[in-house]
């Protein structure tokens, strides 16, 4: 069953240890600081998007979507992990997940880690 994922970056910021929202269809929604999904799609929904940027205001609009991993409340790990790329979403720049060095759109993956306010991708 996918899982889909959502980084909180207001949450992050005000210094919410769990800014990342995990739901399973079918299940409540958990918060957790550290998240690991195989099968990786990164989905924006574009009339959110358009939404966000008519209001000024940011939404939950982009997900990344996959099979869960591992997830617990407080991953010591911290920074990219060797072989992964940053992933990097900002719906006033464009439409799309990128890589966070060379702009290109992503829309999946073979394994993604979020890690608080980061989302890191390997093919």
């Amino acid at each position: 069953m996918s899982t889909w994922a959502h980084l909180h970056l207001p949450r992050h910021e005000s210094g919410d240890p769990n800014p990342i929202s995990v739901k399973v269809p079918g299940e409540r929604i958990e918060y957790v600081s550290w998240l690991s999904l195989t099968d990786v799609t990164f989905r924006v929904s574009q009339a959110g998007r358009r939404r966000c940027l008519r209001e000024n205001v940011r939404n939950v609009h982009a997900w990344v979507v996959g099979t869960e991993v591992l997830s617990v409340t407080d991953h010591p790990a911290r920074g990219c992990p060797p072989g992964y790329r940053r992933a990097v979403y900002d719906p006033w720049k464009g439409g799309a997940f990128v890589d966070a060095e060379t702009l290109e759109p992503l829309l999946t993956a073979r394994h993604a880690i979020l890690s608080c306010k980061y989302v890191y991708y390997a093919s």
